[in-house]
């Protein structure tokens, strides 16, 4: 839900590498609003996994080596880290692409906080760009 396209531009048109922070979505940790979104319960994403016979997180992570973004995905079950590893052996097409590209909402789920007066409070929401 952050697809962050422009920093990803800037950043490999100067030979940056640009690795994806949590790119199934973290829909796991402990704070997450039951409210958001699950990522890996999108229904484009869902579409793509069926059609290509792979699971959710093979298509989300496909999509991140596609667009050349590192993908490191936490995972402690031997299954999965081996699933995880398999999306070097079947492409997405241009529209297929772009479908998993609309899914930006520039949604940022991993924001860090600090206590501050005995307050919860993003770390950053002091910096005149937050």
């Amino acid at each position: 839900y952050l697809a962050q396209n422009e920093l990803i531009a800037h950043c490999q048109a100067r030979g940056l590498e640009v690795t994806a922070y949590s790119p199934l979505g973290s829909s796991d940790r402990a704070w997450r609003d039951p409210e958001e979104p699950v990522l890996l319960k999108e229904p484009v994403v869902l579409a793509l996994a069926e059609k290509h016979g792979r699971s959710p997180a093979q298509i989300l992570l496909r999509w991140q080596v596609q667009r050349k973004v590192i993908c490191i995905p936490k995972s402690v079950t031997p299954s999965r880290i081996l699933e995880n590893i398999r999306v070097f052996d079947f492409t997405f097409s241009p529209e297929e692409m772009k479908q998993l590209d609309a899914l930006n909402k520039n949604l940022r789920f991993i924001v860090p906080m600090l206590t501050v007066d005995g307050k919860r409070v993003p770390r950053d929401a002091g910096h005149p760009l937050y």
